[in-house]
């Protein structure tokens, strides 16, 4: 009787959830320093849970999406996530994606735009500046180890630029093509779990590989340059502009995780919102490649996360 009573004191222990955001914090910590990546699903999950039961939906999407990211990345942790909790988490990132967060209501406005607007060349273009922005923040980030590659988005972008007007070296396209894999990949790295691997941002919070957004900067970086490949092989017919990555610079993750209260309340993601519509702008205007090429070149010395004067 007492080892059945001892038994089920630890279900419950197990299956009760934590009292508080620190209690999580901290057995973060701890599954952090015994690199058990199920654990760290798991806790994702309940961080995710607990945001949703006091009302802040858009901290409840960035940690269920941590948890999807990281029991999504590898088989082996797949399989010691329960499908209970797989099923579940993927439920509420569902629910939370029709809410009316700031990031949704972004997303849904910028594919509208695109599909209005623009032709395929101007909706290209707008991610490529997008991209443009992130090239400090990948430089910041190579230096982690299995992050080199985040060090090679300016060559990629200005590659990219150039295919825009006449046609890139074979030598050139495989460098794309290297950088496009290399992306794939990345999101197998244990750093993009791992909260301790992080680079410092002057005068501000640390910035962990996890904070593009989980894996979807990645994800976005890979599917815009691997579209473009696929323009530059096989044509227009076979490849569609990308339009998730032109959202991807807003990196809300990082002030979700660093500080409090709403995103629009920092000035850094209203700064974004204003380049992401100006940018839209532009490509609508009769802009000439040399205006594009000194806009590229402008975000590429950009730091998005300090505030720009």
């Amino acid at each position: 009787m007492i080892l059945m009573i001892s038994k089920l004191l630890q279900l419950f222990k197990n299956v009760l959830p934590a009292r508080n955001m620190d209690d999580l914090e901290r057995r973060l910590a701890k599954a952090q320093e015994r690199e058990d990546l199920p654990a760290l699903s798991k806790i994702y999950y309940e961080m995710g849970l607990h945001c949703m039961k006091n009302d802040d939906p858009d901290r409840a999407m960035m940690y269920l999406s941590r948890s999807d990211s990281i029991y999504s990345s590898r088989d082996d942790v797949f399989k010691k996530v329960k499908e209970s909790m797989r099923e579940d988490c993927s439920r509420r990132i569902g629910e939370l994606e029709e809410l009316p967060l700031l990031t949704n209501q972004i997303q849904e406005q910028i594919g509208l735009q695109a599909e209005e607007s623009l032709d395929d060349l101007q909706t290209r273009l707008w991610g490529l500046l997008t991209m443009a922005r992130l090239v400090q923040t990948g430089k910041r980030l190579s230096v982690l180890a299995g992050c080199e590659v985040l060090g090679q988005l300016g060559q990629a972008v200005d590659l990219i630029f150039h295919s825009f007007q006449e046609p890139i070296s074979q030598e050139e396209y495989q460098f794309l093509m290297d950088i496009c894999n290399e992306l794939y990949d990345l999101g197998d790295d244990a750093c993009f779990s791992n909260m301790t691997k992080q680079v410092e941002i002057p005068g501000s919070a640390p910035l962990q590989a996890f904070d593009l957004n989980g894996l979807i900067v990645l994800t976005e970086l890979y599917l815009y340059i691997d579209s473009h490949l696929r323009l530059l092989s096989e044509g227009p017919d076979d490849s569609e502009a990308e339009t998730g990555l032109i959202a991807c610079a807003l990196l809300p993750d990082y002030y979700l995780r660093t500080c409090k209260g709403d995103l629009s309340g920092h000035i850094q993601i209203r700064q974004e919102i204003e380049r992401i519509q100006d940018d839209f702008a532009f490509v609508c205007s009769r802009f000439s490649w040399k205006d594009a090429a000194e806009r590229i070149a402008e975000y590429q010395e950009m730091d998005v996360l300090t505030v720009q004067q």
